[in-house]
């Protein structure tokens, strides 16, 4: 094992090691950074850079930041909700207001179905190429029998359990990131750029990018914090989740342009891409990344799953338990796995969780129409980028 993978695996366990510290795991300002954090760049970090080198090349950085741009302005409308929305909720006085959080809601709970769908469509993606499994359908059965697993969990022994391991997973993909990160900087700093870098976009890529809003989605889960923390802190680790990790996917993407350049992808891009190039950066890269895939994908489906299996039982007003919640999310799941490729599911979660922002625009709209007008007409605008988004978004096309 070469001593620099050595050097990036040892610098990994210590950033685990100081995540996990009291100081700073008890902190509730960081505590509420990290749910979000975690969500919005679990599975982007892993597909974002093969997908936008793939559609817009040299441009991939300006495709990054504008979907980061956008993603801000929806969180933008959310945090409002959390401190306008929510005190009117609370009252229970407005029902026009109480229809269009239902409607919100229910939106969400299709979001989570087609979301849990998708990180373990690429946590099945990444074992199968990580070990080089060539027979057929082999995704989607390793996909199936976790969500049974899931299933038979939730129903019998409930996810309590879990909790720990969620938090673990958590500490290990911020470190894998960063670590990744560092080494890539090392890449560019020893690598010359070549002369000359073909540039191209093409403009009918632009509804296949608004289908990958999932890929910066996941600061939304702030919202549904406030059993555990305030507004306040609800606002701002919203708004710090997501200048970090703003912060994180445009570094990404501007360091890996340069390993495309040096080292361009052969054959058809796949959701597993970049572990191909990924071993051009450093030797132990596509381990390093396939545990933080694994991970990730697993964690962050486990607490959507979860999450969701309560959401079922608020929509249907109690007459659908937990528990059978569960059974329904799963089964839906393995029909979504067994019917579309990960390219379509990633799609059709973009404009599941589009509809949701969609209505959660709305929200803002009526509680902001008479005493703000600058913020009405924000959401307004931002509510209509997320109906193109359900309307005219594309899956990608390898």
């Amino acid at each position: 094992m070469p001593i620099v993978t050595i050097i990036w695996g040892v610098l990994a366990i210590l950033i685990v090691w100081v995540l996990s510290h009291p100081k700073i795991r008890n902190k509730p300002v960081w505590r509420a950074t990290v749910t979000p954090l975690a969500s919005i760049i679990g599975s982007g970090f892993l597909i974002a850079a093969p997908l936008l080198n793939d559609l817009s090349g040299h441009y991939a950085i300006y495709v990054m930041v504008t979907l980061c741009v956008f993603a801000y302005s929806i969180g933008q409308i959310i945090r409002w909700n959390i401190q306008h929305v929510e005190p009117n909720l609370a009252a229970q006085q407005d029902r026009h207001l109480l229809q269009i959080e239902r409607l919100s809601d229910i939106a969400l709970t299709a979001a989570y179905v087609l979301s849990v769908t998708y990180y373990l469509y690429l946590f099945s993606s990444f074992i199968v190429r990580i070990f080089s499994i060539q027979f057929s359908g082999t995704t989607q059965i390793i996909t199936t029998v976790v969500l049974l697993l899931m299933a038979f969990f939730g129903y019998f022994r409930g996810f309590k359990i879990l909790e720990k391991i969620e938090i673990f997973a958590v500490n290990i993909k911020l470190s894998i990131i960063t670590v990744f990160l560092c080494a890539l900087l090392f890449f560019n700093l020893d690598h010359p750029a070549p002369s000359y870098v073909p540039s191209s976009f093409d403009m009918k890529h632009i509804p296949i990018i608004m289908g990958l809003l999932i890929m910066i989605q996941g600061f939304e889960t702030s919202r549904y914090l406030g059993k555990e923390y305030s507004a306040e802190i609800r606002v701002k680790s919203m708004r710090n989740a997501q200048l970090l990790s703003t912060g994180i996917y445009i570094i990404f993407i501007l360091l890996f342009s340069l390993v495309f350049q040096l080292h361009p992808l052969s054959g058809e891009i796949s959701d597993t891409s970049v572990i191909d190039i990924a071993k051009y950066v450093f030797w132990g890269a596509p381990i390093f990344l396939f545990i933080a895939a694994v991970t990730s994908q697993l964690s962050a489906a486990l607490a959507d799953f979860a999450g969701n299996g309560g959401l079922v039982n608020e929509v249907s007003q109690q007459r659908v338990s937990v528990k059978v919640a569960y059974v329904f999310i799963a089964a839906a799941c393995i029909v979504l796995v067994w019917s579309f490729d990960i390219f379509e599911i990633i799609s059709f979660a973009s404009k599941g969780f589009a509809l949701y922002y969609f209505f959660q625009c709305l929200s803002s709209m009526w509680v902001h129409f008479r005493i703000a007008k600058a913020k009405f007409v924000f959401s307004l605008c931002v509510g209509i980028l997320c109906l193109l988004v359900v309307l005219f978004g594309q899956p990608f096309e390898s």
